[in-house]
Protein backbone atom coordinates (compact mmCIF):
# COMPACT_ATOMS: atom_id res chain seq x y z
CA UNK A 1 0.00 0.00 0.00
CA UNK A 2 1.24 3.26 -0.64
CA UNK A 3 0.00 6.47 1.32
CA UNK A 4 0.32 10.17 0.43
CA UNK A 5 -0.67 13.63 0.67
CA UNK A 6 -1.67 15.82 -2.70
CA UNK A 7 -0.93 19.61 -1.77
CA UNK A 8 -2.91 21.42 -4.31
CA UNK A 9 -1.59 24.48 -3.13
CA UNK A 10 2.25 23.71 -3.57
CA UNK A 11 1.24 20.94 -6.23
CA UNK A 12 3.48 18.61 -4.97
CA UNK A 13 2.66 14.80 -4.04
CA UNK A 14 4.54 13.75 -0.56
CA UNK A 15 4.72 9.96 0.51
CA UNK A 16 3.61 8.84 3.91
CA UNK A 17 4.82 5.75 3.55
CA UNK A 18 4.68 2.50 2.32
CA UNK A 19 3.42 -0.67 3.75
CA UNK A 20 2.95 -4.27 3.07
CA UNK A 21 0.31 -6.56 5.10
CA UNK A 22 0.62 -10.54 5.57
CA UNK A 23 -3.52 -10.52 4.52
CA UNK A 24 -5.70 -8.30 2.60
CA UNK A 25 -8.18 -8.17 5.52
CA UNK A 26 -5.25 -6.55 7.45
CA UNK A 27 -4.49 -3.82 4.71
CA UNK A 28 -8.54 -2.90 4.71
CA UNK A 29 -8.82 -2.87 8.80
CA UNK A 30 -5.20 -0.76 8.55
CA UNK A 31 -7.29 1.11 5.98
CA UNK A 32 -10.40 1.92 7.74
CA UNK A 33 -8.45 2.65 11.06
CA UNK A 34 -6.51 5.26 9.88
CA UNK A 35 -9.52 6.64 7.57
CA UNK A 36 -7.46 6.15 4.36
CA UNK A 37 -9.43 7.54 1.26
CA UNK A 38 -9.06 4.90 -1.52
CA UNK A 39 -7.89 5.76 -4.85
CA UNK A 40 -8.77 3.07 -7.60
CA UNK A 41 -6.30 2.14 -10.23
CA UNK A 42 -8.32 3.13 -12.96
CA UNK A 43 -7.72 7.08 -10.59
CA UNK A 44 -3.99 6.94 -10.71
CA UNK A 45 -4.25 9.11 -14.13
CA UNK A 46 -4.77 11.91 -11.79
CA UNK A 47 -1.78 11.34 -9.90
CA UNK A 48 0.62 9.99 -12.76
CA UNK A 49 3.35 10.70 -10.52
CA UNK A 50 2.31 7.84 -8.00
CA UNK A 51 1.05 6.07 -11.07
CA UNK A 52 4.89 6.47 -12.33
CA UNK A 53 6.04 4.98 -8.67
CA UNK A 54 3.76 1.58 -8.55
CA UNK A 55 5.75 0.96 -12.20
CA UNK A 56 8.70 1.92 -10.43
CA UNK A 57 8.04 -0.37 -7.64
CA UNK A 58 6.81 -3.06 -9.94
CA UNK A 59 10.13 -2.80 -12.53
CA UNK A 60 12.10 -3.17 -9.02
CA UNK A 61 9.87 -6.19 -8.15
CA UNK A 62 10.36 -8.14 -11.65
CA UNK A 63 14.22 -7.97 -10.90
CA UNK A 64 15.24 -5.12 -13.16
CA UNK A 65 17.91 -2.70 -11.91
CA UNK A 66 15.79 0.63 -10.43
CA UNK A 67 17.05 2.71 -7.78
CA UNK A 68 13.74 3.72 -6.15
CA UNK A 69 15.23 6.83 -3.93
CA UNK A 70 17.57 7.91 -7.43
CA UNK A 71 14.12 7.52 -9.11
CA UNK A 72 11.70 8.94 -7.23
CA UNK A 73 13.46 12.27 -7.82
CA UNK A 74 12.42 12.37 -11.03
CA UNK A 75 8.50 12.31 -10.23
CA UNK A 76 8.02 15.03 -8.50
CA UNK A 77 7.37 13.10 -5.70
CA UNK A 78 8.48 14.87 -1.83
CA UNK A 79 9.90 11.60 0.70
CA UNK A 80 9.51 14.42 3.82
CA UNK A 81 13.25 12.33 5.08
CA UNK A 82 13.50 15.68 6.89
CA UNK A 83 9.89 15.29 8.73
CA UNK A 84 10.41 11.60 8.85
CA UNK A 85 14.10 11.58 10.54
CA UNK A 86 14.44 14.55 12.43
CA UNK A 87 17.60 14.23 14.17
CA UNK A 88 21.05 14.70 12.28
CA UNK A 89 22.01 11.10 13.69
CA UNK A 90 18.63 9.33 12.18
CA UNK A 91 19.20 11.61 8.58
CA UNK A 92 23.15 10.29 8.59
CA UNK A 93 21.51 6.44 8.91
CA UNK A 94 19.14 6.87 6.31
CA UNK A 95 21.62 8.68 3.88
CA UNK A 96 24.37 6.25 4.08
CA UNK A 97 21.67 3.56 3.46
CA UNK A 98 20.40 5.02 0.53
CA UNK A 99 23.96 5.17 -1.04
CA UNK A 100 24.04 1.49 -0.63
CA UNK A 101 23.62 -0.28 -4.36
CA UNK A 102 21.26 -2.62 -5.06
CA UNK A 103 22.35 -5.96 -4.01
CA UNK A 104 24.92 -4.58 -1.41
CA UNK A 105 24.02 -5.59 1.66
CA UNK A 106 25.40 -4.13 5.09
CA UNK A 107 25.30 -4.54 8.88
CA UNK A 108 23.96 -2.59 12.05
CA UNK A 109 27.81 -1.97 13.38
CA UNK A 110 28.64 -1.49 9.50
CA UNK A 111 26.55 1.76 9.13
CA UNK A 112 27.74 3.14 12.48
CA UNK A 113 31.58 2.70 11.57
CA UNK A 114 30.92 4.69 8.46
CA UNK A 115 29.18 7.64 10.86
CA UNK A 116 31.22 7.63 13.63
CA UNK A 117 29.00 6.09 16.19
CA UNK A 118 28.62 2.97 18.18
CA UNK A 119 24.85 3.67 18.94
CA UNK A 120 23.96 0.16 17.05
CA UNK A 121 20.81 -0.45 18.65
CA UNK A 122 19.56 3.10 17.88
CA UNK A 123 20.27 2.53 14.06
CA UNK A 124 18.33 -0.45 14.10
CA UNK A 125 15.19 1.88 16.16
CA UNK A 126 15.70 4.47 13.26
CA UNK A 127 15.17 1.39 10.46
CA UNK A 128 12.88 -0.05 12.37
CA UNK A 129 10.49 2.96 12.04
CA UNK A 130 11.46 3.41 7.97
CA UNK A 131 8.18 4.61 6.92
CA UNK A 132 9.25 3.93 3.05
CA UNK A 133 11.09 0.26 2.90
CA UNK A 134 12.23 -0.40 -0.56
CA UNK A 135 12.77 3.28 -1.19
CA UNK A 136 15.02 3.54 1.88
CA UNK A 137 16.61 0.21 1.46
CA UNK A 138 16.74 -1.54 5.21
CA UNK A 139 15.67 -4.96 3.72
CA UNK A 140 19.89 -4.65 3.04
CA UNK A 141 20.36 -4.54 6.42
CA UNK A 142 21.71 -8.09 8.10
CA UNK A 143 23.11 -8.69 11.82
CA UNK A 144 26.49 -9.08 12.54
CA UNK A 145 26.58 -12.78 12.40
CA UNK A 146 25.13 -13.10 8.71
CA UNK A 147 21.56 -13.77 9.66
CA UNK A 148 19.16 -11.87 8.19
CA UNK A 149 17.49 -9.99 11.24
CA UNK A 150 14.37 -8.39 11.06
CA UNK A 151 12.29 -6.30 9.11
CA UNK A 152 9.28 -3.40 9.25
CA UNK A 153 9.78 -3.60 12.69
CA UNK A 154 9.43 -6.96 13.46
CA UNK A 155 11.98 -10.08 14.02
CA UNK A 156 9.12 -12.74 14.70
CA UNK A 157 6.96 -13.04 12.24
CA UNK A 158 7.97 -15.10 9.20
CA UNK A 159 5.45 -13.59 6.63
CA UNK A 160 7.96 -10.12 6.95
CA UNK A 161 11.31 -12.17 7.02
CA UNK A 162 9.89 -14.27 3.80
CA UNK A 163 9.78 -10.73 2.44
CA UNK A 164 12.80 -9.88 3.09
CA UNK A 165 14.33 -12.82 1.66
CA UNK A 166 12.62 -12.46 -1.26
CA UNK A 167 13.35 -8.63 -1.53
CA UNK A 168 17.23 -9.55 -1.46
CA UNK A 169 16.56 -12.58 -3.70
CA UNK A 170 15.12 -10.24 -6.32
CA UNK A 171 18.20 -8.03 -6.01
CA UNK A 172 20.15 -11.65 -6.43
CA UNK A 173 21.33 -12.06 -3.15
CA UNK A 174 20.64 -15.69 -2.16
CA UNK A 175 22.73 -15.57 1.37
CA UNK A 176 20.68 -14.14 4.12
Amino acid sequence: MISFEYRIKDKVTILDEIRFFEKEANAITFIQEKKYELIKEKDLTKYSNIQALQNLISSYSSGKNVNLYDNIKDLNIDLGIKEKFQTEFSQNVISNLVNLDRGEITTYSEIGNRIDSTAYRAIGNILRRNPLPLIIPCHRVIKKNGDIGGFMGESDRSWQLNLKRRLLEIEQLTNP
